[in-house]
């Protein structure tokens, strides 16, 4: 048996001071304040540092070296590991030709069937049926529409096992690919797109459940030029999301609020709560360093990342700083963020039977926080990882 003691657990309840969490065997076994450490238990002491569930992060392309999980993927899923994601969603890219899209899949699929990935929970495809006009690189390898002879053997190819599958719903003009989703059980997300307010309602009622990093590669329907002169707000797809409850809302929290300005993280937390709000580092890297570009220069931010076009694409967060940075811009409490960091991103893709929160029967993935929220420690399935 193991025991965490004077620990302030962040529990589905609330924040616990002085708790005890015991595990074994690589699950939680109990956990509160009045739990009683076995003797012969080995013992962790916290110290009053927050303790949390392990962060679950479902949209990841990269870093740790590797651009793309397509490149190395034994160097992403450590990485993130080390800052504290014990779950992680391996996001496919949606620039690859079709051919190259589908042996990129194969390929990161065989290291997770290995077991050489063991905090990947799943693959899941951005794209590649998009609105070409949203989203860096989005031009390249365009797809008209969803082809069954490309999205076959993609679902085929990870044994329909899917964390969720994002696309653009006006380029589903019929439908047909949004109620294949539904039919095989794949969380359907919204993104990288110019939908109408009526094409975001149809892609939620034919299932979807998911916004994709919400405010980023999302149009207005602006209709006509009156908007110039009269100042009026125009539809945007942000918004056709934020009034459908039925959607969790992905948000890219970076230090400079370059992917989401913070006003837009509050509203986002405001109208959807804490259990529809999924904090995401969409992270991965492009050939280029930070300390090359003045201060000025948005290229120089550290989590930041930009293509040789000079586009945002993506960035180079981890959990551990994404989770600090909402809490920074927004002032939402350490609970909420841990809900948002962990438990609604894993019921948002299907994995919060196994992970997501501090509850006998889960795996005994935890993150401590100390009192600035830095992280001091990550234990993986019962084990403390090596930073």
């Amino acid at each position: 048996m193991n025991a965490i003691i004077n620990a302030k657990a962040v529990l589905p309840g609330g924040v616990v001071d002085n708790a005890t969490i015991l595990h074994e065997n690589g699950r939680i076994v109990a956990a509160g304040r009045d739990v009683e450490v076995p003797a012969g238990a080995r013992v962790l002491d916290a110290k009053g540092m927050w303790v949390g569930p392990g962060f679950v992060d479902i949209h990841v392309h990269g870093d740790g070296g590797a651009c793309c999980w397509e490149d190395d993927p034994e160097k992403v899923a450590p990485h993130h590991l080390r800052h504290g994601s014990t779950t992680v969603v391996a996001t496919m890219t949606y620039w690859f030709s079709p051919a190259d899209l589908l042996e990129r899949t194969k390929n990161v699929q065989a290291k997770i069937d290995a077991g050489l990935l063991p905090n990947v929970y799943a693959v899941s495809f951005e794209g590649p049926f998009i609105n070409p006009k949203r989203g860096a690189n989005s031009d390249a390898n365009p797809r008209p529409r969803p082809d069954p002879a490309e999205y076959l053997p993609l679902y085929e190819a990870t044994h329909g096992k899917i964390a969720q599958w994002m696309y653009a719903p006006e380029m589903d003009e019929d439908g047909s690919f949004g109620d294949f989703l539904r039919e095989k059980n794949i969380p359907a997300a919204v993104g990288h797109t110019n939908a109408s307010p009526a094409q975001v309602r149809a892609a939620v009622d034919r299932g979807a459940t998911i916004t994709t990093h919400l405010f980023d590669a999302m149009g207005c329907c602006h209709g006509n030029d009156s908007w110039k002169y009269t100042g009026t707000i125009q539809e945007s797809v942000a918004a056709s999301c934020l009034v459908c409850p039925e959607l969790t809302y992905e948000i890219i929290p970076d230090s400079r609020g370059v992917h989401v300005k913070p006003t837009d993280m509050r509203l986002a937390y405001i109208v959807g709560g804490p259990d529809r709000v999924a904090i995401i580092t969409d992270s991965t890297t492009c050939n280029y360093d930070p300390a090359d570009y003045p201060a000025d220069d948005l290229r120089s931010t550290v989590d930041l990342n930009y293509n040789e076009r000079g586009q945002l694409c993506g960035s180079r967060l981890t959990m551990d700083l994404a989770f600090a940075n909402f809490i920074k811009h927004t002032g939402v409490s350490v609970s909420d963020a841990f809900r948002m960091a962990a438990t609604t991103p894993a019921r948002a893709i299907g994995a919060d039977k196994e992970v997501g929160s501090i509850v006998p029967g889960k795996w005994a993935n935890f993150v401590l926080l100390d009192e600035e929220l830095k992280l001091q420690q990550v234990i993986f399935r019962g084990d403390v990882v090596q930073r």
